[in-house]
């Protein structure tokens, strides 16, 4: 994947969500909950759905409506009836004339035969796009326990935020394709949507959400037919619109109530996420339950179990406790009345604000306390138009958005700078939606600007009939041009200088016979060990695929380098402190992230500098205690220096350089070229991919065919699963057969999945084996780890009580858990508290301070209470990028149609006796992808073909901007003429 969106990686938790509806499915869904309008009587407004069992019908949205009953419109807000629903999104019909709006759909009972000879049925057609907007939780909450005015005015301000979002979608976003290939984008008439309030989540917590479904039938501007939408220019501009509607809704309740907006930091990304001034986290978090009734029922089922069979229950035995759970627990009224929910919530919020919870939210409006005096309270803030902020104001918010989006990719789009501009704009509070798009619009711009883009301009003029009303050419996907910094492209050239240039230190030929470094290498280990010492190049690499024996390479690169540089000439980084950690216990040498690193590497003119001045001081000095003191500061800098000083002849060797970004290496070897060293690069561009923008080891193994590349698997027990490694790495998707055939896939539906993990799981452990539970997001992570500890509580091995963790799960005395945060400060033996180490709790203290020691026994570690709330995860199971590198007995994957093949090939390679794939067959795949392809597909082996074959490595700018060049293909002004249909060319050309 060349182009620089979408991204791998850890998503944003975003309040606008996409989902594709297939022909006949998900109407059901959305009228399941729909009040019976016998129930709701004559009243309107949020009132008429109090005491009904149910929320509001659909109403009819968009400017597309328009175009519908033969011309004579739908009005916009009338109701939906299910019929109506059916026919569009079960017929892709006319809602009112039930006339077919463009193509009629192909049967369902089509099939087709594959490229492997297989007979599939034909791919379900899209009918329609969820577009889910959901409050932010302080929003929900602040609805929930509101009076009925107060509440009606959230309901309405959040109901002109979406419509705003998706008037401006209209405009900007939605768009379709016309003429032969569809080579040319259209704007159009608007959109035919139905939109759904639902006020729950499956918890019952308090969510208010609506979902708006667009159908897939839009009518060109160009003539009026009715064509299907371009998916792929809304799944790139959903991060921006989530942004759009979280702005518009912050400046709508403003306006409103004059509430003010707070940032607060989200525990896994940098980027803020804005919530309601006074609200507070704790009674948030308590309306943001994870674990349903039914996990409870289970739960409680399978210790019963257990009591009675003197064994937990295994296998099929835990999805048959779920089935039971499920029918025990299911409620005859699937749909709550709102005064049933309403008086629930605010029962379970009297713990946290004290007295009645509308007197408290009434607070809000008074600087959160209505008992203080006129002076005190808050001024709402003014609200702001596009014409006050100025030019200068939105180039530097440009600026700031490029920075950002830049420091996460090498390459991106306009999409991803008005994203992000949205973001930094959130906290001004603007007059109107009109104003707020305005300025983003603008400093998107202004970023675009100030960037180098990548995509080659049109070779030739376009004609003013092929380009959209702002003067952008119909020839190409609004706002899909790629773009990237000169700050990125001259690091990459940087890079791919140092890569060619013989001008490093090196050291003797090894004599592998004499020295015995060779003890355990194989030919091509010692060939490559050979080949990066004595090379001579500034900066060299070595790759490897999981389980090739990286690691004993680079030892034996290490003994060599030191036979001819002296002990300590080697020093070792690596992107994460644990990582460090364990290649300085693997290989021999002092190790550090590369963060530190190059933090400390910067401080070196500044420590040379202060040498030189305690020098100065000493040479002039007399003996007194103030020289004493001045000695033994000069005793302590110096040390300090040596510490972090790269001598002439040094090599620096960079474990998982996949994983560095891209700045982070040039910086590296920068620092090492000054200094007279060497930059040895190990890893594998075949897994994973750093957080920040990187692409460039892949490049520079791209360039440099002939680097050392180890190929022999020695990993895995089974030869078999040697092999298939190495087809996965390489995205050949007819593997998946493979891994069917040896029995090491498991398919379903999530829940059960997870369970049959977890089982697995704990019967490796109980049998002594090293095994790891693995996800590449954090969601399932913290399912299986919610999992884990419930067995454990079940079992009496941990107590009931234990400290509440960020992630929303709990810790007790016995549990496995994880530090999150690099700590210096909190030392631990002879290290400190990192990122990634793993731990036992032995002790909770009143104070809500944990001890932990290490799982092996010997180092003990003090948590202060702010650490462990905020900073600890339990570690019974872990993400693929915490996984990498780890080697284990067995492994235990879970994915769905949404992985990607760098995760899942990661995740496929840690066990040395087996890994096991348990596939979601339940997610649908169309959902799962911003891109084509099957859809609806049920069979493990089609869902882990599509796996394998959607790889989210990132690439170089250098590299995106040849694709570019050499792929780009814009048809000639005439050919353009040519596509169009013939009645078109003659009304607009």
């Amino acid at each position: 994947m060349l182009a620089g969106v979408p991204r791998r990686g850890r998503p944003l938790a975003v309040t606008m969500s996409i989902r594709r509806m297939t022909l006949g499915a998900g109407y059901r869904y959305l009228m399941s909950s729909v009040a019976r309008l016998d129930q709701v009587g004559p009243a309107r407004g949020l009132t008429a759905y109090y005491a009904a069992e149910g929320t509001p019908p659909g109403r009819f949205l968009g400017a597309g409506l328009a175009g519908l009953n033969n011309g004579r419109g739908v009005a916009s807000g009338s109701i939906v009836t299910e019929e109506a629903l059916w026919r569009m999104l079960g017929m892709l019909q006319d809602p009112v004339t039930r006339d077919p709006l463009g193509r009629r759909p192909p049967s369902s009972d089509t099939v087709y035969v594959d490229k492997a000879g297989q007979v599939r049925k034909a791919r379900r057609p899209v009918a329609g796009f969820d577009l889910t907007f959901s409050a932010p939780k302080s929003v929900s909450v602040a609805w929930a326990l509101a009076d009925d005015a107060t509440r009606d005015r959230i309901y309405a301000a959040h109901h002109r935020a979406l419509e705003a979002v998706i008037g401006y979608a209209e405009r900007r976003v939605f768009a379709t394709r016309v003429g032969k290939g569809g080579v040319i984008q259209d704007d159009v008439l608007g959109v035919v949507a139905a939109a759904f309030d639902h006020w729950d989540s499956r918890a019952h917590d308090p969510q208010l959400h609506t979902h708006v479904v667009v159908l897939n039938r839009v009518q060109a501007a160009c003539d009026g037919l009715w064509r299907t939408v371009d998916s792929r220019a809304l799944h790139r501009a959903a991060v921006g619109l989530s942004e759009l509607y979280n702005g518009i809704l912050a400046d709508e309740i403003t306006a409103e109530l004059g509430w003010e907006w707070t940032p607060e930091q989200r525990r896994h990304s940098p980027e803020p996420k804005w919530e309601i001034a006074g609200i507070p986290p704790d009674l948030r978090d308590h309306f943001s339950q994870r674990s349903s009734v039914i996990e409870f029922a289970k739960d409680a089922l399978a210790a019963q179990f257990t009591q009675s069979h003197g064994r937990p229950p295994v296998g099929r035995e835990i999805i048959q406790l779920r089935q039971q759970a499920t029918l025990a627990t299911r409620d005859k009224k699937d749909v709550q009345p709102l005064s049933e929910l309403m008086r629930v919530w605010r029962d379970r919020a009297r713990a946290f604000v004290g007295g009645t919870p509308q007197e408290w939210l009434n607070g809000l409006n008074t600087a959160r306390g209505s008992n203080k005096p006129d002076s005190c309270r808050t001024t709402p803030p003014r609200l702001l138009t596009a014409d006050e902020i100025g030019d200068e104001s939105l180039e530097a918010t440009a600026a700031s958005a490029l920075a950002r989006v830049s420091d996460k990719r090498a390459t991106f789009n306009r999409a991803n700078l008005l994203a992000q501009a949205l973001r930094e704009l959130h906290g001004i509070r603007f007059a109107a939606p009109a104003d707020r798009i305005t300025a983003a619009e603008k400093a998107a711009t202004f970023a675009t600007q100030q960037a180098v883009m990548l995509t080659p301009q049109d070779p030739e003029p376009v004609p003013a009939e092929l380009r959209r009303q702002d003067g952008t050419s119909r020839l190409r996907p609004r706002d899909s041009e790629l773009f990237s910094t000169r700050e990125i492209l001259d690091a990459e050239t940087r890079l791919l200088a140092a890569a060619d240039a013989t001008d490093a230190p090196t050291a003797p030929p090894p004599d592998f016979a004499a020295d015995g470094n060779a003890a355990g290498l194989s030919p091509e280990q010692t060939a490559a060990v050979a080949a990066v010492t004595t090379s001579g190049r500034r900066l060299d690499l070595i790759v490897g695929p999981a389980g090739t024996g990286k690691t004993r390479t680079m030892a034996a690169v290490r003994a060599v380098w030191e036979t001819g540089y002296g002990g300590g000439s080697v020093v070792g980084l690596a992107p994460s402190a644990a990582a460090a950690q364990v290649l300085a216990d693997a290989v021999g040498v002092p190790a550090e992230n590369t963060a530190k690193w190059i933090s400390e590497q910067a401080r070196y003119p500044h420590r040379a500098k202060r040498l030189e001045q305690l020098s100065t001081r000493l040479s002039r000095a007399y003996p007194s205690p103030e020289t004493r003191r001045v000695q033994a500061e000069y005793v302590s800098a110096r040390a300090e220096f040596e510490r972090w000083r790269l001598g002439p002849g040094t090599l620096v060797i960079v474990d998982e350089a996949s994983m560095a970004s891209t700045r982070d290496l040039d910086r590296i070897t920068a620092a090492a070229h000054d200094a007279g060293a060497k930059v040895l690069l190990v890893g594998d561009w075949a897994q994973l991919s750093p957080v920040q923008a990187g692409g460039a080891f892949k490049l520079l193994a791209d360039t440099h065919p002939e680097a050392p590349t180890l190929h022999d698997v020695r990993r895995f027990q089974h030869e078999w699963e040697r092999d298939a490694s190495l087809r996965l790495r390489a995205g050949d998707v007819t593997v998946a057969k493979t891994y069917l055939a040896h029995g090491r896939v498991k398919f379903g539906q999530r829940e059960d999945l997870l369970d049959l993990l977890f089982d697995a799981w704990r019967t490796d452990t109980r049998a002594g084996l090293a095994s790891l539970m693995l996800a590449a997001d954090a969601e399932t992570v913290t399912d299986l780890n919610t999992r884990a500890h419930a067995y454990r509580v079940a079992c009496g091995e941990i107590g009931l009580t234990g400290v509440h963790l960020g992630d929303g799960t709990t810790a007790g005395v016995g549990d496995t858990v994880i530090t999150r945060l690099n700590q210096r400060a909190l030392v631990t033996g002879r290290g400190w508290v990192k990122n990634g180490d793993d731990w036992i709790v032995q002790a909770i203290n009143e104070d809500g301070s944990i001890r932990l020691a290490r799982p092996g026994g010997g180092a003990i570690a003090l948590l202060p209470p702010e650490y462990a709330t905020n900073h600890l995860e339990l570690g019974y199971a872990t993400t693929a990028h915490r996984a990498q590198g780890r080697t284990v007995d067995t492994a235990h994957a879970f994915l769905n149609a949404a992985t990607m093949r760098e995760p899942l090939y990661v995740m496929a390679s840690r066990g040395r006796e087996s890994n096991r794939l348990y596939i979601d067959t339940a997610v649908d795949l169309a959902a799962a992808r911003d891109h084509g392809g099957e859809q609806g597909l049920t069979e493990p082996e089609s869902v882990l073909r599509v796996v394998i074959a959607a790889s989210g490595a990132d690439a170089s700018a250098s590299e995106v901007r040849g694709a570019e060049h050499r792929g780009t293909w814009r048809p000639s002004p005439d050919r353009a003429r040519a596509c169009f249909p013939r009645d078109v060319r003659a009304t607009r050309l």
